[in-house]
């Protein structure tokens, strides 16, 4: 009786399997058969697209594609933090902004010893993780936040910031340097010109940084230790700008289509186990028709408006909350003038300064004397201190102004930023770029002999 009985259920069982495995059959069809049409849908509007001589968009495709694509929001901001896995404070708070109406990144930097003073609630959740908190203050640095938050971290970080710089988050990402350096390794490491000779060694910390000036690859390991290098002679505010220029690089190689396609499973990995995120794969979907348009040589860099101060023997940066929350809001809030309503206006009539930003001597004077040629007032020369970059830019107040000065460099770009504006007390200012050579078919064209640019 028992071996029938063993016998009878072993059938049941096979039987159960069977079914299980023809169901699971049946649901893998329907999904493969969908996936198929879904796509040869997509290459027949694509070829349909493509073979429309008439440029008629008015078909039946683009009509389907229309309402499938999503509608996103004119910004979508995001929290950036990475921390290191010893101590647990964060050594890199970057804001994330993407504008669809003209496909920038915007890039927000907050020095990690930015002074806060966190709210009752949740200095009382600190106190809960840490007792011996109690014997202190609510006052801190802002990168303490997520250590003392603990699982209520990130979302302290983030309602810290919204208050701040008067913004909404939609999204927020929080790795530590191991999911960093796995990445950078999976992509094949960043090119990035190391600005200066970096040394420290703490073994408390676990801490090893020995790198060289230098354009050079950097693997994981090196990246993580230029990010966490302090020993800058301007201080934090230098660190900063360093981690910006490196951010720049690393979005360049990791938001492209190309490395996504060619390493999936490091991207599914750095997803599901280094990061904690509440981008979803919803959201990446709906995002993803949005990488080819994006220009990631225009990432846009800023640092929080802030003073060094050292109080009782800590080294902070202190905001004014108003002047925070004004440059937020030009940077991260302002409306955006859609391309169909911008109105162009020459720069005949308007101040402008050129500010050397390459390595070439007196190319500033020698545009200076261009641009004048031509009609242009041209007011102070000089050198641009910021983070240098390949291209020209023209920073200009609003949409529309300065475009006429583009054919006189061989590769600039017009850039919308009212605080550069008021920072220099010019209507357009010019950084001339590493790679500028200054456009010489319109000096040939000139009667005017500037003898200095032949």
């Amino acid at each position: 009786m028992e071996k029938r009985k063993g016998k009878s259920n072993k059938k049941k069982k096979r039987k159960k399997n069977r079914f299980i495995k023809r169901f699971l059959n049946i649901v893998f069809s329907i999904l493969t058969i969908y996936f198929i049409l879904l796509i040869g849908f997509f290459v027949y509007a694509y070829i349909s697209d493509t073979n429309n001589k008439n440029g008629n968009s008015n078909n039946i495709i683009n009509n389907v594609v229309d309402k499938i694509k999503p509608t996103l929001p004119e910004r979508t901001i995001g929290l950036l933090a990475c921390t290191d896995e010893g101590e647990g404070r964060t050594d890199a708070i970057m804001i994330v902004s993407y504008n669809s109406v003209n496909n920038k990144i915007s890039l927000l930097s907050i020095p990690r010893d930015t002074r806060v003073t966190v709210p009752n609630y949740m200095w009382e959740v600190m106190v809960q993780n840490f007792p011996i908190l109690k014997s202190y203050s609510p006052t801190m640095k802002i990168n303490a936040i997520p250590n003392y938050g603990k699982d209520k971290g990130m979302e302290f970080l983030q309602t810290t910031l919204e208050d701040m710089l008067d913004i909404k988050i939609d999204y927020y990402a929080h790795f530590n340097f191991k999911g960093f350096r796995y990445i950078i390794d999976s992509v094949g490491g960043i090119e990035f010109d190391v600005p200066q000779r970096m040394y420290y060694n703490d073994p408390t910390q676990d801490l090893y940084i020995n790198l060289k000036p230098g354009l050079q690859f950097l693997d994981g390991a090196k990246a993580e230790q230029l990010l966490r290098f302090r020993s800058y002679p301007q201080g934090d505010l230098k660190r900063v700008e360093v981690q910006q220029a490196f951010i720049k690089e690393f979005l360049k190689k990791i938001v492209n289509v190309n490395s996504i396609i060619s390493n999936p499973k490091a991207y599914f990995t750095t997803l599901t186990e280094y990061l904690n995120t509440n981008f979803g794969i919803s959201d990446g979907i709906k995002y993803m028709s949005e990488l080819k348009e994006i220009d990631i040589t225009n990432v846009e860099n800023y640092t929080l408006p802030c003073t060094p101060q050292n109080i009782n023997g800590i080294s902070y940066v202190i905001i004014d909350d108003n002047k925070v929350k004004e440059f937020a809001y030009e940077i991260l809030k302002r409306p955006t003038v859609r391309p169909e309503d911008i109105v162009y206006e020459d720069s005949y009539d308007k101040s402008i300064t050129i500010l050397n930003g390459s390595y070439t001597k007196g190319i500033a004077g020698n545009a200076k004397k261009l641009l004048e040629s031509k009609g242009y007032i041209i007011g102070d020369i000089g050198d641009y201190l910021g983070s240098k970059s390949k291209e020209t830019k023209i920073f200009v107040s609003k949409e529309g102004q300065g475009n006429d000065l583009q054919k006189f460099f061989t590769n600039s770009k017009i850039n919308v930023n009212q605080i550069k504006i008021n920072e220099y007390g010019y209507d357009i200012v010019i950084v001339i770029g590493t790679e500028e050579k200054l456009n010489l078919k319109e000096l040939e064209e000139n009667h005017t002999e500037i003898t200095s640019l032949k």
